[in-house]
This record gives structure tokens, sequence and C-alpha cells, in this order.
């Protein structure tokens, strides 16, 4: 899991890179209102999966399975909203080659969205394999992993919207 946040980190500091070198900070883009949304959900879905890790760590099967199911459902509410932010943003005329800052926008999203597809469907295996077909300290441990990835792409989505929508360089910088 440690080698799969390291190259994820790496993959979006070096286009982070690439980003400020564009000067793509320079050109302004409208944030869509429903990125509010999205971010609020998926730090809701962080609580949520907590909640579900603190549940089976007790052996109780039954708020693990609602909880995690809880955060499968943010999660995937979290990948309509970003959609939607797609939406917004052609709408407003900001398509992936318009400049480099709408580009930007769409790559370090869609990215960001595929790698919470990958946490998803790591989530749905853990529900949908019975506990009874592993150990509890294996079960536990493979929870564990999933809350690590899903905590760093909560974390990561904060530190891209920031960087995408609120850090601006002005002109003359």
């Amino acid at each position: 899991m440690w080698l799969t946040l390291v190259s994820v980190a790496i993959l979006f500091l070096a286009l982070t890179v690439f980003y400020i070198f564009n000067g793509a900070q320079r050109k302004p883009i409208v944030m869509p209102q429903i990125l509010w949304v999205s971010t609020l959900l998926i730090l809701l879905s962080s609580m949520t999966l907590e909640i579900a890790r603190r549940a089976l760590r007790r052996r109780l099967e039954r708020p693990f399975q609602l909880w995690i199911t809880a955060t499968m459902l943010l999660g995937g509410g979290f990948l309509v909203a970003q959609l939607l932010a797609w939406q917004a943003l052609s709408e407003a005329g900001f398509y992936v080659n318009r400049n480099f800052r709408s580009g930007y926008a769409y790559l370090f999203t869609g990215l960001h969205g595929a790698h919470l597809l990958g946490g998803l469907l790591g989530l749905v295996y853990l529900v949908w394999r019975r506990a009874e077909s592993w150990t509890v300290l294996r079960r536990r441990v493979s929870v564990d992993m999933m809350a690590l990835y899903w905590h760093f792409l909560g974390g990561l989505w904060l530190y891209l919207w920031a960087l995408i929508f609120f850090w601006q360089v002005g002109e003359g910088e």
C-alpha cells in the first residue's frame, strides 16, 4: 500500500510541477459550486470509513457493513459531483484544450476520480467477500489498508482543490 501511495503522490507532485512551470495558475477558472458538495462528500466518507473500521475492530459486523456501505455511497456521490463539475466547467466555456489551467483541472480531477474509483472497487471487495472466508486479522488489515488509501485520496482532493481553484499567482509574480 505504501508503494501505491508513494507512486500516486509522485504522479501528482510531477503534475503540480508542470502546472506551475506552465504558468497554469495564472489563468482564471471559475470553480463550479458543486465542488463544495463533492468536498463535503469526500470528507464525510472518510468519517464513515473510520466508524466502519472501529466497528470491525469491535467485531460488530452489522454496523461495519452499514458504515462501509455509507462510505461507498458517499464516494459514488463524490464521483457524480465531479462529473457535474465537469459539465459546469464545459457549460462555462472551460474545455480541456482551452488553456493550461482548464486542461490541468480536467487532468487532475480525472486522475483523482480514477484513483477514487479504484478505492471504491476495493471497498466493494471488502463488503462482498464473506467475512467467514478470511481470518479476522487479515480482514482487519485489509480494511486498515483501504482506509489508509481512502484517507490519502481525501487529503489529495483537498490539495488539488486548493491548487486548482484557490491558488493564483498574479501576472507580476
